[in-house]
């Protein structure tokens, strides 16, 4: 059940004394509260003004609002990171959304509703293109025992982004939309100094043979790569439906129209949080299979005890839960793909793997909104049980070889020293 290797230990805070890597997070930082400012200012223009209203309809808004970007974004990403130089992406990334914030500007001077619709689409489709970016570049900036601890670290950092970008904005706000977008546009270009600050190789520039996308797809053939993909995207599912379950749930039980909803979406972000705080040390002591059985039994577990008890907090508190097992399997997954893709198509297998597990995501929300509205919330709760009960037991006996593909990165490689000095099983 635990490890029993000398594994090397990372801290949250040993990683920090990293250079290069706390450049990539403080260029992460400034521009994702950029864009939580932009997004603030637009949507009280004009998208998605009122939070109110019907929880299936706030659901399949949610639904449509992402798969825009995760379709478009994600596979353009993915050539983008491995066919140009991730570091130049980056920085060219961030002058292209400074110049969106000036065309958002105008067109709200200009109540041109259209354009505002079309910088809002583009802006979530650039944000896809650059998180693949980095979630590719990581690999390069720090070493492979670090990876877990990275990819906590970044998405614990997107939170603490995004609640800071949506403060920013509520208080610029009361002086005027267009100093709130001024700041943004600010921060957008301190995000391209940071990113352009970045002394490490990112990677990208790759050639023709390695660029084609039958050579990432190919890889999902490989045992740690295909389990990855699979147990992210099951468990994902399962979460989706659990959100759309339990909000119907809590709008039957308290009668208060979309606070089921509200709160459904509260715990599930409370939880995710947790669990990007906690992967690191349970990865440090649990390997890769056994956390992945741990997370759906603690899901099942959660989702048991919430339903059984019939209370809305316990529903709230088992979602929640559900939600924090399926980040710390998701922080180990991301690093394992990130570890095993092959040179020159990170940005690729990456993109094909988050557009997999969340899409799974979305998915789960539509079965989980139409099965409920057909046989009630309850019984789609209490289904999740044996789901993910299942799940665990079908992960435990499934093969996670190592990738059958050999890494064919020579000893020039700028991490091939980093990747020699540690080679855990991630």
């Amino acid at each position: 059940m635990f490890r029993k290797d000398g594994r090397l230990r990372v801290s949250h805070f040993s990683l920090l004394g990293l250079v290069d890597f706390r450049r990539l997070l403080s260029g992460q930082f400034v521009s994702q509260s950029a864009d939580a400012v932009t997004s603030v200012v637009m949507a009280r223009a004009v998208l998605f003004s009122s939070a109110d209203g019907p929880t299936p309809q706030l659901l399949m808004q949610a639904v449509v609002s992402a798969a825009i970007p995760l379709f478009i974004g994600g596979p353009i990403g993915g050539f983008l990171a491995d066919r140009l130089s991730r570091q130049r992406l980056l920085v060219c990334g961030q002058v292209v959304r400074s110049l969106l914030v000036v065309v958002v500007a105008l067109a709200m001077f200009g109540n041109i509703v259209p354009l505002l619709l079309g910088c809002f689409v583009v802006l979530q489709c650039l944000s896809r293109i650059l998180y693949t970016a980095r979630s590719a570049a990581v690999r390069h900036v720090v070493r492979q025992h670090e990876l877990v601890v990275a990819d906590a670290l970044i998405l614990i950092t997107g939170v603490i982004a995004g609640v800071t970008g949506v403060g920013l904005a509520v208080a610029l706000m009361q002086i005027h939309a267009v100093v709130a977008l001024a700041v943004a546009l600010s921060m957008h270009f301190a995000a391209a100094y940071f990113y352009d600050a970045i002394r490490a190789w990112m990677g990208g520039d790759g050639i023709a043979s390695t660029t084609r996308w039958w050579f990432a797809l190919s890889q999902f053939g490989c045992g740690k790569t295909r389990y990855s993909l699979l147990a992210t995207s099951v468990h994902r599912l399962g979460v989706g439906v659990a959100i759309a379950s339990s909000a119907l749930w809590l709008d039957d039980v308290s009668g208060r129209g979309a606070s089921g909803y509200a709160m459904a979406l509260a715990a599930s972000g409370l939880g995710s949080f947790v669990g990007s705080t906690s992967a690191e040390a349970l990865n440090e002591r649990i390997p890769h299979k056994n956390l992945t059985v741990l997370t759906y039994l603690v899901a099942g577990v959660a989702m048991s005890v919430g339903f059984v008890t019939g209370s809305s907090v316990s529903v709230v508190i088992g979602l929640g839960v559900a939600a924090a097992a399926f980040q710390v399997l998701r922080i180990a997954s991301d690093a394992t793909i990130q570890a095993n893709a092959l040179k020159g198509s990170c940005g690729r297998v990456f993109a094909v793997y988050d557009i997999v597990f969340n899409s799974s995501f979305l998915v789960g929300l539509l079965v989980g909104l139409q099965v409920s509205q057909d046989i009630g919330p309850g019984a789609v709760l209490i289904s999740l049980v044996p789901f993910f009960v299942i799940g665990g037991v079908a992960f435990s006996v499934m093969r996670r070889s190592p990738a059958a593909f050999s890494d064919t990165r020579g000893s020039g490689h700028p991490t091939t020293r980093n990747r020699r000095l540690a080679r855990p099983s991630l």
